[in-house]
């Protein structure tokens, strides 16, 4: 456990290192245009600047959106917060499979080259496991 948050606190120091938050005016046109067209109800909007893609976080009816963007204007990957009961069925049967006896406590949902991952939390009263499922309902060993 000690490891684990060790490398957490690691990895989210070296990938702060890599973004460089941006004013909305230093952003070119297509890709705020882009964003824009895409979440026109976008609220709360922060820029960023992250290996070499364009990364806007706004919300969207108190949920939190993430956006990565190329200097083109086209969508790279796009995550947002779900509610638990969005969750897919068939993505909610297949952590059952592998996380039996654990509930879904957080959920984010990632569009990433025109395929859907759901990131999940999974808790019991002891242990907490973080696991990506791809939209069939399998698991997915990568990172997303």
């Amino acid at each position: 456990m000690i490891y684990k948050l060790i490398l957490s606190a690691c990895l989210l120091t070296s990938a702060g290192a890599y973004a460089q938050n941006l004013k909305a005016k230093n952003v070119p046109s297509i890709v705020i245009n882009s964003m824009n067209k895409a979440f026109p109800k976008a609220e709360k909007v922060e820029w960023e600047m992250e290996n070499g893609l364009f990364n806007a976080e706004f919300e969207i009816n108190r949920r939190e959106h993430e956006l990565w963007i190329n200097n083109r204007g086209a969508i790279v990957k796009h995550k947002q917060d779900l509610r638990t009961d969005q969750l897919p069925e068939v993505v909610r049967n297949g952590a059952k499979k592998y996380f039996a006896g654990y509930r879904v406590d957080e959920v984010e949902k990632i569009e990433l080259a025109q395929r859907f991952y759901y990131k999940l939390c999974l808790k019991t009263f002891t242990d907490e496991e973080h696991a990506v499922f791809d939209q069939e309902g399998k698991r997915v060993n990568k990172r997303i």
